[in-house]
């Protein structure tokens, strides 16, 4: 099986032996900070645990009720304390002006049009949307960490050139300056190796200022102080994933992404709403029972039991229940038309993910070639030059473009790894452990 190797040159050589002994910042530990501190990930498993609780609250319905009440009522004139069952004129009821009641009620709806089932069902569905919500945030969160790491890499990269290309304009322009001393060579080629110098400064100065804001941003998606970050040698990876046919991975995204599955469940759910207004033009059927204690001020007390069976059915409504249906079918419309939007965006993202791969491979081999040639180049230039056989202006030229051809092939890497997760996301299978099995260290 042929694989498709991504190397990403994640490290810079540092002159202090210090640092050197370092533990490298890798990019599993900024994946595994990011997710255990990150607000994002709190917010998701919040929602799935609030939608796991409406579950609980919607399954209660499944059970009896049991409600207990008591009242202490006090009446202007006496009143009855207790339930007349007859009237017997040998014994005549209580009157006081003070009664207390207590009871407990017991109650069960037996039938309510599938009411009930809906919301319960309902509610089940959500639960799985918060969960392929959960997952969806856990993969962009990964998607960002992946993203971070390499834009610090580049930034490191490009720092690192850029102090080359300092270093090596710098020992230049002290030539230049020693052979105008000397009268060999005219005063125009001191100030075109200033000028080139100059022109290196600025574009390390923006260099060290990236590479400070690149810092700043692995240290914020990651919880870590900048001190644990600034400075601190990033390891080398390289991403091993086998690359999936075009049609088979469409059809992976559109079953296994996670916003689609979100979605999907969502759909289901706005069905499942449906049925719940439905359930409204179904009479409804419930068994209830109580047992009642009453008193007097006088302390005297009676108590007895009540059961029955209550149907009831509202006959008019003004109009409530075709508006319940009318808006159940409107959701589901709704849904329908987001997920297959939904579905569209995932083929999408996945052609967009293979186009940027194909490119990016083929750019990542072609500037890897151009900036081994381009730093031949003005190792060349440069050995003719010390030895007055080559001419300043070429010298110049050939530092410049190997610090282009480096700064390119920094952008192509970087844009295949990117395109590599993309992917992934997309396909619906970009977790910590895929991040695991197919990114490895490399030397």
């Amino acid at each position: 099986m042929k694989y498709v190797i991504v190397a990403v040159m994640l490290g810079v050589a540092t002159a202090a032996g210090g640092v050197a002994q370092e533990q490298p910042l890798t990019l599993a530990e900024v994946v595994t900070h990011a997710l255990s501190t990150h607000p994002s990930r709190a917010q998701s498993a919040a929602l799935v645990a609030r939608a796991e609780a409406a579950r609980r609250e919607q399954r209660s319905a499944l059970l009896p009720s049991l409600v207990t009440e008591a009242s202490l009522t006090r009446f202007e004139e006496p009143m009855v304390v207790a339930p007349l069952h007859g009237f017997d004129p040998r014994s005549p009821p209580r009157f006081d002006r003070t009664l207390a009641q207590a009871n407990v009620s017991l109650g069960y709806t037996v039938w309510d049009g599938g009411a009930r089932g809906a919301r319960l069902e309902r509610a089940a569905l959500q639960v799985a949307a918060a969960r392929a919500a959960e997952e969806a945030a856990t993969e962009s969160l990964i998607a960002e960490s992946v993203r971070r790491y390499a834009a610090l890499q580049t930034a490191r990269e490009l720092a690192a050139a850029s102090a080359a290309a300092v270093q090596a304009l710098a020992a230049e322009r002290t030539r230049a300056a020693r052979l105008l001393e000397q009268g060999r060579v005219a005063r125009v080629a001191l100030l075109r190796a200033e000028a080139a110098l100059s022109g290196a400064r600025a574009e390390q100065a923006s260099a060290d200022a990236q590479l400070e804001v690149a810092e700043r941003d692995v240290a914020r998606l990651t919880g870590l102080p900048q001190s644990a970050v600034h400075g601190r040698p990033l390891e080398r990876v390289a991403v091993r994933a086998t690359a999936p046919e075009r049609d088979a991975a469409v059809r992976q995204a559109q079953s296994a992404n996670a916003e689609v599955r979100r979605l999907r469940a969502q759909l289901a759910a706005t069905t499942a709403g449906e049925a719940e207004a439905r359930a409204q033009w179904w009479p409804r059927l419930q068994l209830g029972g109580r047992y009642i204690r009453y008193g007097s001020g006088e302390g005297d007390a009676g108590g007895e039991w009540q059961g029955g069976v209550q149907l009831s059915y509202a006959l008019f409504t003004a109009g409530a229940r075709p508006a319940a249906q009318d808006r159940a079918r409107a959701e589901s419309r709704a849904a329908a038309a987001e997920l297959a939007q939904a579905e569209l965006r995932a083929a999408e993202a996945v052609d967009r993910a293979h186009a940027l791969l194909t490119s990016a491979r083929a750019r990542t081999e072609a500037l890897a070639a151009a900036a081994e040639q381009s730093a031949e180049v003005a190792r060349i230039e440069k050995l003719a030059l010390d030895t007055g056989a080559g001419v300043q202006t070429d010298y110049l030229s050939a530092e410049a473009a190997l610090l282009r051809a480096r700064a390119a092939l920094t952008e192509a890497r970087l844009a295949e790894v990117l395109a590599w997760i993309e992917l992934a996301r997309a396909s619906g299978v970009l977790t910590p452990t895929w991040v695991e099995q197919n990114v490895e260290p490399t030397s």
